[in-house]
């Protein structure tokens, strides 16, 4: 199954198992816009010309280059279809990552560090991602055993081997994430501001006054960086916050408030908009 890109500011793509991976090797015209999906993705790096945007980043990856797209995180791909794009995609649940150690420790820790860092590109040394590239081609073998009664068994084993080292890999080398990408650092700030603070009254003038920018200016980077404009980008992550909320079996009314809105009618209108469904029905 191979991504399509959709109309802008869409939530795109779908995931109804707990994790897929798959090995893609093209050459064709792909055209991306900024998009984001509700579950998580590692991209592993083969060969190709490929610049990756992710909340108002550009990476321009290498050979053997990690990439992590967090559930609710927008991003695009742009592509050189002068040359083969290959690459490893694989899909997870919010489920799947939030199996934890003995200790306490869950595999969702990667996607929680490369938020924190505002990073989403790694390049692990050469024995480590041999390690994980192994993990790797022992699933796509399992995923060929059709005859196997314990193949569903076998390619968890594997992929939760894949997943705790590649937790243990972005622990153990904090290095690996690069600082390679290009961006406009004021934009980055307002992205990090703005989701530290999407519970309180934040809008273009505030950031504008924050920031010490021209909110004219401000608004057409932003809209550049990320494809939205910064109200089209709170509504979007204060939503996807409330819908998480009313998952947890919080009240729509509470999280409507609690996420920034001031009227339920609007909170509602736009939910429906961006969800595809009334807060009432996910309830």
């Amino acid at each position: 199954m191979n991504e399509l890109g959709l109309e802008q500011y869409e939530k795109t793509g779908y995931l109804t198992e707990p994790f897929r991976v798959f090995h893609i090797r093209d050459r064709r015209e792909l055209e991306f816009d900024f998009h984001y999906h509700d579950f998580y993705k590692i991209i592993y790096f083969l060969e190709g010309k490929v610049n990756y945007q992710i909340e108002g980043k550009t990476y321009s990856l290498k050979p053997h280059d990690f990439v992590l797209v967090g559930a609710n995180v927008i991003h695009r791909v742009q592509i050189d279809k002068a040359a083969f794009y290959e690459r490893y995609i694989i899909y997870l649940s919010e489920e799947f990552l939030s199996q934890k150690s003995a200790s306490g420790e869950s595999l969702m820790r990667c996607f929680e560090e490369a938020q924190r860092r505002q990073n989403r590109v790694l390049h692990f040394t050469p024995e480590t991602y041999e390690t994980l590239v192994g993990c790797l081609l022992k699933m796509r073998r399992i995923e060929k055993q059709r005859d196997s009664c314990y193949q569903d068994l076998l390619l968890k084993a594997a992929f939760l081997e894949f997943m705790v080292l590649f937790n243990i890999d972005v622990a153990s080398q904090p290095k690996a994430f690069i600082e390679t990408a290009v961006y406009h650092e004021k934009v980055v700030d307002v992205i990090a501001y703005i989701q530290e603070h999407l519970t309180e009254k934040v809008n273009i003038d505030v950031l504008a006054e924050k920031f010490y920018i021209s909110k004219y200016y401000l608004m057409r980077q932003f809209k550049q960086a990320t494809g939205y404009s910064v109200h089209q980008y709170l509504n979007e992550k204060r939503i996807q916050m409330a819908r998480q909320m009313i998952l947890s079996g919080v009240p729509a009314s509470r999280a409507c408030y609690e996420c920034g809105f001031s009227d339920y009618s609007t909170f509602a209108r736009r939910f429906k908009e961006i969800v595809g469904a009334a807060p009432s029905k996910l309830m």
